[in-house]
């Protein structure tokens, strides 16, 4: 590099120099390649034998017409590899045809935005049987922090679905609350916190499993007093059934009868054993008694027309048929039970009076069958609800794990910040300290210092073009507010992004500095 300074201290830039120019511990290279990323990457890739043509960036199709080339490219595989942000390569892109893979660079904000990354090729129409996930992660960077967000929002939203459960066991918890854990655990560098992620995710695990489990049984010993119910409801049945067929048995002639009224307002009861007849008089008393029912005045639900086989024959009406012409309906009372009699010809309506009464030993027999059914189902609900928890066992053990790694993690908190309090282990000065040191103390490094932030800023064109009009001529004080800027955004590239790309790669691979003295935006 070569300079000019004046009276006035004006330094005016000549060249910049082609070897690699250090600030803290990124070279400019390293700390352009972070501004740029995208074409960092296809780059990179085109080092590895990818054609750049078969790199696309989502950004440079701005509009949706736009975008359906290069999308159909993808699809034809013309194009090998897409990069673009959760935003634009979200909802509405349809190039799954041929994704084998899907790389998260950066956690996003939203649990939402990891599925809806995987959504782009876990989808119908994609020629490969198996895709792949990868998340690129950097130990010891702000990458553990946004992942430990990631995990805490998606932990929220999986206790407000698994609020829902309905089965008796829960085989497993959100996976999405796993993954996020491993990878921040992953970034955190310390095994430990890898292995209590992964314990914490078990006894999470576990303990959805006890609280469904716990939840089974209550409900268990609730249906079971359900159950107890219906089975004392049935047997009172029984007891009625087995009633009304002796009182069925013991008036029950050799030949038919069937004693009626004359009227509905008799009260004496004329015997009739003619079918024939005493079905034409059952249905006309039938349909007297639905108009009675059917009028203004109406204060009884049914009226009694005789006697059959020791049971009250009973016409009641509808409230839904036509009040000018009620539809009658005759029944017989057993208990709490109707059992409805047919009236569509003379013959039939005794016949079904026979029917209806035979079959009490069917309905009998049924209940019974129902109630060996329920005690079966309460001494299975009393089993189940008796059972031990199966998972106790791993539980405890687990728990005892975490607890031992909890004081384990403690310990080296503990070391660390002791270590940091103990006379005899100084903190190294920071590099950007000594350099403010020397810029106070000596006009010379003062230059030299910035100076070098020039080579960096002239390296990075992101940087340059906010100084649009005014790079080729900076006041030593310009600089220094520069170099101050260039500091703060070096700090902001070592919390995560720098180090992030150059983990994703494995190494940093050399480009070409720029021999340009400015751009012009």
């Amino acid at each position: 590099m070569s300079k000019k300074t004046n009276a006035d201290d004006m330094v005016v830039v000549d060249e910049i120099d082609e070897e690699p120019i250090i600030v803290g511990e990124e070279t400019a290279v390293e700390t352009a390649l972070t501004t740029n990323i995208y074409s960092e990457i296809r780059n990179r890739l085109a080092l590895r034998g990818v054609p750049m043509d078969q790199v696309a960036f989502i950004h440079d199709a701005k509009t949706p017409e736009a975008r359906a080339k290069p999308f159909a490219a993808i699809n034809r595989g013309d194009v090998r590899v897409l990069i673009g942000s959760t935003e634009k390569m979200g909802t509405g892109m349809n190039v799954q045809e041929r994704c084998i893979a899907m790389h998260t660079i950066t956690p996003p904000w939203r649990p939402g935005d990891i599925e809806q990354q995987l959504g782009r090729v876990l989808r119908q129409g994609n020629l490969f049987p198996q895709v792949f996930q990868f998340v690129h992660v950097t130990e010891g960077s702000f990458d553990a922090y946004v992942w430990q967000l990631l995990e805490n929002k998606a932990g929220f939203i999986g206790q407000i679905a698994s609020g829902q459960v309905t089965s008796r066991e829960m085989d497993d918890v959100d996976e999405t609350v796993l993954s996020f854990s491993e990878i921040k655990a992953l970034a955190s560098g310390n095994p430990l916190i890898m292995q209590k992620i992964v314990l914490d995710a078990e006894l999470q695990r576990l303990g959805a499993i006890y609280s469904s489990w716990r939840s089974s049984q209550e409900s268990m010993r609730r249906s079971v007093h359900g159950l107890e119910y219906k089975k004392s409801e049935a047997e009172a049945r029984v007891a009625v059934y087995m009633q009304a067929i002796q009182q069925r048995d013991a008036h029950t002639p050799e030949k038919f009868s069937v004693q009626l009224k004359p009227s509905i307002d008799g009260d004496e009861l004329d015997t009739e054993t003619d079918r024939e007849a005493a079905g034409r008089k059952i249905r006309l008393l039938a349909e007297h008694a639905a108009l009675r029912l059917a009028g203004r005045q109406r204060t009884e639900t049914y009226i009694g027309i005789g006697q059959y086989r020791g049971f009250t024959l009973n016409v009641t009406v509808s409230t839904l048929d036509d009040q000018s012409q009620p539809v009658p309906q005759l029944f017989f009372r057993v208990g709490n039970e109707i059992l409805q009699v047919g009236l569509n010809t003379d013959t039939g309506a005794t016949r079904s009076m026979d029917i209806r009464l035979n079959s009490l030993d069917t309905m009998l027999a049924e209940t019974k069958d129902f109630i060996q059914v329920v005690e079966g189902k309460i001494k299975t609900a009393l089993d189940e609800a008796d059972k031990p928890w199966d998972h106790e066992q791993k539980y405890r053990e687990t728990e005892a794990k975490v607890r031992e790694l909890e004081a384990l993690l403690n310990v080296d908190k503990s070391k660390t910040e002791g270590d940091k309090s103990t006379p005899s282990a100084p903190v190294p000065t920071p590099e950007f300290v000594r350099k403010r040191v020397a810029q106070k103390s000596d006009t010379a490094g003062e230059i030299q210092s910035a100076l070098q932030a020039i080579k960096v800023m002239m390296s990075n064109p992101g940087i340059l073009a906010r100084f649009a009009g005014q790079a080729d001529i900076l006041s030593v004080e310009g600089l220094g507010e520069l170099s101050q800027e260039i500091e703060v955004k070096q700090a902001l590239f070592n919390l995560g992004s720098a180090l992030m790309q150059l983990d994703l790669f494995g190494e940093a691979v050399p480009v070409e500095p720029s021999t340009k003295k400015s751009r012009k935006h």
